[in-house]
């Protein structure tokens, strides 16, 4: 009988074929959590072989659960072509579901997407949830978006699937720095960064870099590297911090 409680500490415990076996019971009894779970398993080749295209027809039966994570994973599978036809547009239609779904990770994907106009290659390649949310960075080149997509030169299609929309990328950004940071703190930190950014540049908003600096500094307070580097660079990191004394006094 599937306990997710005890598949998890099964995992946790590196007992991956006994996990992934608890798994696809839950999965076969209709359980969406537990198919999501068993498909990052053959998708990961954790106590399970390698096996893409499985891994697909899992995450798809849960894809419409709380979150989007199942979304944006198919959303991976079909950017690099793995157990399915390598197709952007497919991969943007993902993309989008789930972060209106609220997966954090799709919202910067789009926000960047819309920035530049084209499909890139995202820094989180896939989101585990066993036992809860957490991403998974690319660590390496080794799911750059090259070669060829299908019958199509690969750098037109990586263009042809979205435009450039300052405005929709503005509103992207705004819903990841809101978004709650528990488990993504640094990639809401980022959020605000980039939130902040489009104040200071007047990217899909109006110019006003007073309200960008301020949340800069909130973005620097998340743990903002970036942020950080800013407000030193552009020395108004002291001024913030002196305005912000004021006012609490």
């Amino acid at each position: 009988m599937y306990d997710k409680l005890e598949a998890d500490v099964l995992y946790l415990k590196e007992e991956y074929e006994r996990a992934a076996d608890m798994y696809l019971e839950g999965a076969r009894d209709g359980d969406a959590l537990a198919s999501f779970n068993y498909g990052y398993c053959l998708w990961r080749g954790i106590g399970r072989d390698y096996d893409p295209i499985a891994a697909k027809s899992y995450f798809a039966f849960a894809r419409d659960i709380e979150g989007g994570e199942a979304c944006y994973n198919l959303a991976m599978l079909y950017m690099h072509g793995e157990g399915v036809r390598r197709d952007y547009s497919t991969a943007i239609k993902y993309m989008t579901h789930s972060a209106e779904s609220g997966c954090l990770e799709a919202q910067l994907y789009m926000g960047m997407a819309y920035t530049l106009g084209c499909v890139f290659e995202p820094d989180v390649t896939g989101i585990c949830m066993i036992p809860y949310h957490k991403p998974e960075y690319r660590t390496g080149d080794e799911f750059l978006l090259t070669g060829v997509a299908g019958d199509y030169d690969e750098e037109d299609m990586r263009f042809a699937v979205i435009s450039a929309d300052a405005r929709r990328a503005f509103e992207w950004f705004r819903a990841a720095a809101r978004h709650d940071p528990t488990y993504v703190s640094e990639l809401v930190a980022k959020g605000k960064y980039l939130y902040a950014k489009c104040y200071i540049d007047g990217l899909g908003t109006d110019f006003d870099r007073d309200k960008g600096e301020r949340i800069m500094l909130l973005a620097g307070k998340s743990g903002s590297s970036e942020a950080i580097t800013y407000l030193r660079e552009n020395a108004v990191l002291d001024r913030l911090l002196s305005s912000e004394k004021k006012r609490k006094d």
